[in-house]
């Protein structure tokens, strides 16, 4: 029986630096608390959690020969996550952000662009297709030269269940890039901000329906501190988000991926699946990036703690 979840998509090396409330003025110096170096991007950050929750996570990225890539890699190693299928390519380098949060968690991103915006259908192997129960794109807009419906095509033929996590389209694209897809993926995950976009709908729940309408078996919603709501076979659903003392939300949507894709991995129902996801995003907001998911018994005492 097929176990392992394959994640494709960014691999980005993410210079984090907490706490940034204001630049300093030009030619001034501020301190900060924490400053590192991780992997990021939404393919990465959610084979890292899964790999820390106990799946079996696999990694196709195409980043650049470079120490940024050299960096992010050794970062996704460490969380056993199987790189193996990376590809690292002389002629491009590796997609970079400066990640700033502020004292609350949130984020603002500067971000160049490299090897995930030239990531396409060849890089993605058919020996780890095959391989996988689940395929899974993260960060499905930002990669330009990925054509997604031949993707999920290909992973549905090799009878795996398929995943896609939107992110937010900077090059404005939208329902060009992803409708003929839709058909074709199992689980679609978005946020508010992008529901809306993808869909014309403002609300998170007629947005969510709208979507459902071209395909998915079940379209997600990431709601930040109000949790997320799934819609599926005709019925919406509502779940509430975990309390903790948020530190940086950065790695938040990834995280909730992570949790989700465990869920419907080990056939648990949709709704635990939610729970899941959802214990898993606020658990990791509690650290930078995804260094606050440790394991699956963590994720575990979250949920009977707070009975969610």
């Amino acid at each position: 029986m097929k176990t392992s979840i394959l994640c494709v998509g960014q691999l980005v090396a993410d210079i984090v630096v907490r706490p940034v409330d204001e630049l300093p003025p030009s030619g001034r110096t501020r301190p900060v608390e924490e400053m590192e170096l991780f992997s990021g991007g939404c393919a990465a950050n959610t084979a890292a959690v899964l790999a820390k929750l106990g799946a079996a996570a696999r990694l196709v990225a195409l980043i650049g020969r470079d120490p940024l890539g050299e960096a992010a890699l050794a970062d996704q190693a460490a969380a056993g996550v199987d790189v193996s299928a990376v590809i690292r390519s002389g002629d491009l380098p590796t997609s970079a952000a400066i990640v700033l949060v502020d004292g609350t968690g949130q984020r603002s991103f500067y971000y160049r662009a490299g090897g995930c915006e030239k990531l396409a259908n060849r890089h993605v192997p058919d020996e780890a297709v095959k391989a996988a129960r689940i395929v899974h794109v993260g960060g499905a807009m930002k990669m330009l030269d990925l054509d997604l419906a031949e993707l999920m095509a290909r992973a549905k033929a090799f009878g795996c269940l398929t995943s896609l996590d939107t992110d937010w389209d900077i090059y404005g694209n939208w329902m060009r890039k992803l409708e003929p897809a839709l058909p074709k993926i199992d689980y679609l995950i978005t946020n508010e901000e992008e529901a809306a976009m993808l869909s014309g709908k403002e609300g998170p729940a007629e947005a969510a329906r709208a979507l459902l309408e071209y395909g998915p078996k079940a379209v997600a919603v990431k709601r930040g501190n109000r949790g997320a709501l799934v819609a599926a076979a005709g019925v919406l659903s509502e779940f509430p988000a975990y309390r903790v003392d948020v530190r940086d939300t950065t790695c938040a949507g990834d995280a909730f991926a992570a949790g989700f894709l465990l869920g419907a991995s080990l056939g648990r129902p949709l709704d635990e699946s939610v729970r899941l996801g959802n214990a898993t995003g606020a658990l990791c907001t509690t650290a930078l990036s995804h260094r606050g998911v440790t394991s699956l018994a963590a994720v575990n005492r979250l949920i009977e703690k707070q009975g969610r």
